[in-house]
């Protein structure tokens, strides 16, 4: 299998780290005897293995995530790289964060006409698929829920439906601590992992080619 560009070097960060503290940090277990990670994604359990640098699902999951989602890449650079700070719960825009301003434009635009577009006439629809994902009710638009991509990595999406008058929007937001636990590229691929989870589980499609 093919790995993403900076796959590989992430699952070395994580062979770099003493797994105990990797695990405490992310909100994670460590198994010993299997030398695997147990780490919740969308709140299903996944098994991360670094020894064999792969991840599978543990038990029976709603959402199966591909290699398209970048899961492989994400995790080990999770574990590897997620610091102390729990979340704080205040919820802020990515372009916010330090050099967001910036990066998220152009090719790394924040998917959140993916998100409308597939939901804003269905603010039910949106409810239950964030739900789905490990999400609970969070407050804003016509409706809005909290995501856990990873334990420390939350990620609400707030949703406006459409009318005669306005096209439906939608807006994604992090924790304010999201930068210290994964670098701005990594944040977002994280919320398009997110979008694309939010799509097959719900959209208008088992995938959506703009995502």
């Amino acid at each position: 299998m093919t790995m993403l560009a900076g796959e590989l070097e992430a699952w070395k960060k994580l062979e770099r780290r003493d797994p105990e503290e990797a695990a405490a940090c992310a909100g994670a277990e460590y198994w010993v005897e299997d030398a695997v990670f147990a780490l919740p994604v969308f709140g299903q359990a996944y098994l991360v293995d670094p020894d064999g640098r792969s991840i599978r699902e543990i038990g029976l999951h709603e959402l199966h995530l591909d290699d398209t989602t970048h899961l492989n890449l994400l995790a080990p650079l999770y574990l590897a790289g997620c610091a102390p700070p729990e979340t704080s719960g205040k919820m802020i825009p990515p372009n916010s964060l330090p050099g967001g301003a910036a990066f998220f434009k152009g090719p790394h635009e924040i998917p959140n006409e993916v998100i409308a577009h597939n939901f804003g006439s269905d603010p039910e629809k949106f409810m239950h698929t964030g739900v789905m994902l490990g999400g609970r009710a969070a407050a804003g638009g016509d409706a809005a829920v909290s995501i856990p991509v990873f334990p420390k990595l939350v990620v609400t999406v707030i949703l406006w439906t459409g009318d005669l008058e306005f096209p439906p929007r939608a807006q994604m937001l992090l924790d304010e601590t999201a930068a210290s636990h994964l670098r701005i590229d990594a944040l977002w691929a994280a919320m398009v992992m997110t979008a694309r989870a939010m799509v097959q589980l719900g959209g208008h499609g088992a995938h959506d080619d703009n995502v």
